[in-house]
């Protein structure tokens, strides 16, 4: 899925020809979209009463010029990105954003940033650059004052490998207050071929409801006047959202949705003596529409102008039929939020895609319960356990005290923070006395707001959303170079180091070894890159002695010993790139290829036999900037350069198949070029000129690609062609023959 930071998921601008990376597939390689493009919106109203909004895909969200504020990726195997761990020794826990800035004021960069999934991406922007206010033609953009963070989210494991989620921080750095602040994710969604312009245009849709399993939240004990109160807590989470399939029943194409899953909420708004002053809604709640473009429906048109887009962010617009075919888009929003200057609200969400609605279902029970995820007890506790009465002493999560609760500045008002009268009602034969408590602002109050004892116990007051779905082994980092008929894959032994310190988690017994993939089959490819079915292994490396159960050869055969380690890194021998290394010549002077290494570990798994060990390997992550393309070496002369193929018949063996977005995939390479810079002209029998090839052989690839396109941007014709070389060291002339 493309990120942005510009405020748009997806990719907004494939339909108008200027970027054709993948805007939301899957399965991945299949070439089938999921998402014309999806938007943040933001929209508030003025004290003056003046109502404005912010979102894409107009571009009104911009990052600033500055070449560092730019789109960033970190895998859960790189450094400093394990959750809840101090990775730099600060004695604080995942206090840095990916940004490339020090946040922390130590000197160093993005060194704990604690990763809540296996992959993310991290853009920031505002609605007020120069480019988002001087929007030209349509309406004018009227700046909020808004800054946003925005982090995107991917995880390999099976069945959560089809999920993408969205978080998004927004700060108001205006100076005024936004007063009935709105904020959704509206989406245009699809399910189509990316060849097939036209296949969003008989899309269904129908609205959901989804209810996950039961949660055991643990078990709930205190005392009422030495009366002991026990209760079992569980949890079952709820949400809505609506789907979109293809109208063709038999197509094969995907499902896709968003699924809301939170956003800032206030205990205020559940205490009638703060409603008043409550900046969030108490609780976390939804509302999901469905729109078709104005063209092709007057009920439920999607909304164009700021007016119409507000009045949908707070659920006040008609929404399409959801029985019609066509190009529907949705929109999950929530608020009311009132943000004065300074403030900041959050909003998370997901895309879940699968082969058809009853799959998209089911990934959303298990989604509910992996963005849950457990409450923790991070702040020191004070359990007075002889007193008599318990339930008054709630404090830093325990008894059902589940937030400190402190009024904005100048409010002062009188509330009971332990729901005194409900507990009576469920101990009836006690008749406990309320506990009048004044909150004022600069001292908050643990208060059990939403009358709820169960969110609230044993400490823990702090929710650490997005369990680990899965054992997924760390892949290591890697480096491919390409060679002369060959091929070099080197990397280092991180996921080692992560397991001997603990950071892979209780069910991980060993890191067996790495299994080597390549990539060459471009065949039935659709999509950037092809289908997953295309990958091959290449070879398997076992640390296990004997293990020889897929192949393996022993890891110690590709390793480099006279290598010194680079660091320690918890309190282990980190090894860089280049601790294992190999080479592969089972390949051809310019051919594409991909190489990706993957890590096997061992865990064990509990059967109605007993617990057994099996072997888990991580999943594979390219992307079509991976390539490495082996190439002749250079010479010391320049009298021995040759075409290949020669001749060319209509195309050659190495050309990828042709796709949108990668049409001209066919070439003719000229090999043997001299070390040194070159210049290849190509010329007619006639003497015609008709293309230039620059070339730099210095650092020893003596080999470049010549795509069969003049220099007036034709398609040359059949025929034989003259080719020249000049360079330092000399000059050479040859010929070669096309045939179309």
């Amino acid at each position: 899925m493309r990120i942005t930071n510009a405020g748009i998921i997806g990719n907004a601008f494939f339909n108008q020809g200027l970027s054709f990376d993948p805007s939301f597939e899957y399965p991945p390689g299949s070439g089938m979209e999921c998402l014309n493009y999806a938007a943040l919106w933001v929209g508030a109203r003025l004290p003056s009463g003046e109502i404005r909004v912010s979102g894409g895909p107009n571009l009104e969200w911009r990052p600033t010029l500055d070449p560092e504020d730019r789109v960033r990726t970190i895998t859960r195997r790189e450094l400093g990105t394990q959750r809840l761990v101090d990775d730099d020794g600060d004695g604080r826990v995942d206090e840095e954003w990916l940004d490339g800035k020090d946040n922390d004021g130590d000197g160093r960069i993005d060194e704990d940033l604690g990763l809540d999934a296996d992959q993310i991406a991290t853009a920031s922007y505002s609605d007020d650059e120069l480019g988002s206010v001087l929007e030209p033609g349509g309406e004018t953009h009227l700046p909020l004052h808004l800054s946003v963070r925005q982090t995107a989210m991917a995880w390999g494991a099976s069945g959560f490998d089809n999920v993408a989620g969205l978080h998004f921080e927004i700060t108001n750095r205006g100076a005024g207050p936004l007063l009935d602040v709105y904020v959704g994710l509206y989406a245009d969604l699809d399910s189509r071929l990316r060849s097939d312009r036209l296949g969003h245009l008989n899309d269904r849709v129908k609205r959901e409801g989804v209810l996950s399993p039961p949660v055991n939240e643990g078990t709930l004990a205190f005392t009422a006047g030495s009366v002991p109160f026990r209760r079992p807590c569980v949890s079952q989470i709820a949400g809505e959202y609506v789907c979109l399939y293809d109208g063709v029943a038999s197509s094969g194409l995907p499902t896709v949705a968003v699924l809301p899953l939170d956003h800032t909420t206030d205990p205020l708004a559940l205490i009638p003596e703060g409603q008043l002053y409550a900046a969030a809604p108490g609780g976390v709640s939804f509302r999901s529409s469905a729109f078709l473009p104005p063209a092709s429906s007057a009920v439920g048109p999607a909304p164009i102008l700021d007016p119409e887009r507000y009045d949908a962010l707070r659920g006040a617009r008609q929404n399409a039929p959801l029985d019609a075919l066509g190009d529907y888009s949705t929109l999950v929003s929530c608020g009311p939020f009132q943000m004065r200057p300074g403030t900041t609200i959050e909003f998370t969400a997901a895309l879940i895609a699968g082969p058809n609605p009853d799959s998209v279902r089911e990934t959303a029970k298990r989604l509910l319960v992996m963005y849950h995820g457990v409450t923790m007890n991070l702040l020191p506790d004070s359990l007075p356990a002889s007193e008599r009465d318990q339930y008054r002493s709630g404090a830093t999560g325990t008894f059902g005290h589940e937030g400190c609760v402190e009024p904005p500045p100048g409010v002062v008002f009188v509330h009971d923070p332990h729901c005194t009268d409900l507990l009576n009602e469920a101990l009836p034969d006690l008749r406990l006395p309320p506990d009048p408590t004044v909150y004022r602002y600069g001292h908050c109050v643990w208060t059990n707001a939403d009358c709820n004892w169960c969110t609230g116990i044993n400490g823990n007051e702090t929710r650490v959303h997005w369990l680990d779905p899965g054992a997924t082994a760390p892949a290591p980092l890697q480096r491919a170079t390409a060679g002369d008929h060959a091929a070099r894959v080197e990397w280092d032994n991180l996921p080692e180091v992560l397991f001997a310190s603990g950071h892979l988690g209780p069910l991980v017994k060993r890191v067996v070894g790495y299994r080597v993939y390549k990539l060459y089959d471009w065949r039935n490819r659709e999509s950037l890159l092809p289908p997953r079915r295309n990958w091959a292994l290449a070879r398997a490396f076992s640390m296990m002695p004997g293990d020889t159960s897929n192949g393996e050869e022993p890891l110690s055969a590709v390793t480099d010993s006279a290598l010194d380690y680079a660091e320690i890194l918890y309190e282990q021998k980190h090894y860089g790139i280049g601790r294992y290394a190999y080479s592969d010549s089972q390949v051809h002077d310019g051919f594409d290829y991909i190489f990706r290494i993957t890590t096997v570990v061992e865990v064990e798994v509990s059967t109605p036999g007993g617990v057994r060990p099996t072997r888990l390997e991580g999943s594979i992550s390219a992307s079509f900037d991976d390539l490495v393309v082996p190439a002749a070496q250079a010479r010391k002369s320049a009298s021995q350069v040759w075409v290949v193929p020669n001749p060319y018949r209509a195309r050659a063996d190495w050309e990828r198949p042709p796709i949108v977005g990668d049409p001209f995939t066919r070439h003719i390479d000229f090999m043997g070029l001299p070390q040194a810079r070159c210049t290849i002209k190509i010329w007619t029998l006639a003497g015609d000129f008709v293309a230039q090839v620059d070339h730099d052989g210095r650092s020893g690839n003596g080999e470049a690609s010549w795509n069969l396109i003049s220099r007036n941007g034709q398609d040359i014709e059949s025929g034989i062609y003259l080719f020249t070389v000049d360079s330092s060291i000399g000059h050479t002339v040859g010929r070669f023959v096309v045939i179309r």
